[in-house]
């Protein structure tokens, strides 16, 4: 008789956990809260830069006006007034000479190039909501990764 009742208990005890089931239901949300996270990174953009180009001249100019000059220079006179022409004739043919070569230009100038410059940043991000609801009377919390609307849905046992 013992062993019948004790199998009998047993056999209810089953027959309400096969009862048992797994459901989704709709709650109630009651509030839902950012939650937010730091997020480090760089900012570049490019800008404009005035900048001043240095003068690109040759020499090669002075040089043989100087060196021709010279030659032509030391052919008028006699004595040390050979010597002075000379040397005018040095200096006026490597100033010609410059003249020529490049062409009047004194040198550089200035331009504008695109320059990137970045910057720190830290911007706050929303990572998830901690979201409270309400479900048959009882409170409850759970974390989601989008903002909730009015229900969230609630994984529900039964026993």
């Amino acid at each position: 008789m013992k062993q019948r009742i004790i199998l009998s208990a047993t056999l209810a005890l089953a027959s309400i956990q096969s009862f048992a089931e797994d459901f989704t239901d709709t709650a109630k949300v009651i509030s839902s809260r950012p939650i937010y996270q730091s997020v480090t990174g760089q900012e570049c953009y490019n800008v404009p830069v005035q900048v001043q180009t240095a003068p690109q001249r040759s020499m090669g100019g002075s040089i043989l006006g100087g060196i021709a000059g010279a030659l032509l220079g030391s052919q008028v006179g006699e004595g040390s007034g050979r010597v002075a022409a000379g040397a005018a004739g040095a200096i006026a043919g490597a100033i010609t000479g410059d003249r020529l070569q490049n062409d009047g230009n004194s040198g550089g100038g200035s331009g504008v190039v695109m320059q990137q410059q970045c910057k720190e940043i830290t911007k706050q991000i929303v990572a998830g909501y901690d979201v409270h609801y309400m479900y048959a009377g009882r409170e409850g919390t759970t974390t989601m990764q989008h903002l909730p609307g009015n229900t969230v849905t609630v994984s529900v046992t039964a026993h």
